[in-house]
Order: structure tokens, then sequence, then C-alpha cells
């Protein structure tokens, strides 16, 4: 199970986040604890904390904000096992990027057209007509297409902010 699945099945029972600097993921009783937290920067509100990126799950659990909700607890032990059973390579999504091919120009990143595959160039955003984030493996598809006149030694190739699937 990818992280990004876990915590979206959790959000069905709890509140979960996970914050890209660490990887780690935490766990509220509701979306408030987790605004609470952020207001009051110093307390913190959730009641589990989880580091998925060893093979054994390490949990740091809070007893004075463990929620009272026995089956929500036991379907989320249920998940955790579910994700500590990943092997930890299948638990991250792959990283994708952007490539701008004209720098400090907004509207020179590429776009695959998802419909018949044709490139052009335009801003950043991707649609379900445009993409434009790829992963490693695709960029290196893309540096063997012949129809791509592109010096990729002077793209830029960066992480993309939103790295959802």
């Amino acid at each position: 199970m990818k992280i990004n699945e876990f915590i979206k099945r959790v959000n069905e029972i709890f509140y979960a986040e996970c914050f890209s600097e660490d990887n780690d993921i935490y766990i509220y009783r509701t979306e408030q604890d987790m605004i609470d937290e952020n207001k009051d920067g110093d307390d913190t509100y959730y009641f589990m904390r989880i580091s998925p990126r060893n093979k054994n799950l390490s949990l740091f659990i809070d007893p004075d904000w463990v929620p009272d909700d026995v089956k929500g607890l036991s379907l989320l032990f249920n998940l955790l096992r579910e994700l500590e059973e990943t092997p930890i390579k299948n638990r991250f999504s792959e990283k994708k990027y952007t490539i701008q091919v004209i720098a400090n120009y907004d509207s020179a990143y590429l776009n695959c057209h998802k419909r018949d595959n044709r490139m052009t160039f335009c801003d950043d955003i991707e649609t379900d007509h445009v993409k434009t984030r790829f992963t490693q493996s695709e960029i290196d598809e893309l540096k063997q297409r012949p129809d791509l006149a592109i010096d990729w030694n002077k793209a830029i190739i960066k992480e993309a902010k939103n790295n959802e699937d």
C-alpha cells in the first residue's frame, strides 16, 4: 500500500496527513484537531505519529489524545499492518518533475496532450487533458523521442510541487 492510499483510507476513519520533509504520518481524531495544532504551534494534538521509512513501522502513540472509537482504532491497526507488509520501496510514490525549456518563462513547460501524445509548451498546470509532471523514467523516454528538439542539458527539470499520483 502506498502512503497516499493509506492516508486516504485513514481519512475515512480519522484524519491523517504526511509532511514530505520527513515522510512521517500524523493521525488526529479530527481535522479540527490538526487545525488547532497548527494554530497553537507548541501543542500537539495528534494521537499517533508513524515513521514509514523502515521495514517495521515506528509508532509514537500519545495516550492523552487516543480516541475512544475502538472500531476505528481496530480498522486503523489493520491498515497499519497492511502498510507495514508493503515493501519500503513500494510505499512511496515515484517522484514527478516538471520540464521547463526556457528559463524564467512561465509558459515554457513541456506539456503532453493525453489524447494524442502531442507535445506543446505552456504552463505547468496538469489537467485531465494535459500532462505536465513526469517521472524520471518518463523523462528518460522523452529524451529518446526524435520529434523533440530539446537541449536536455539546458532544460530545467524540477521536482513538481504537488507530487500526487
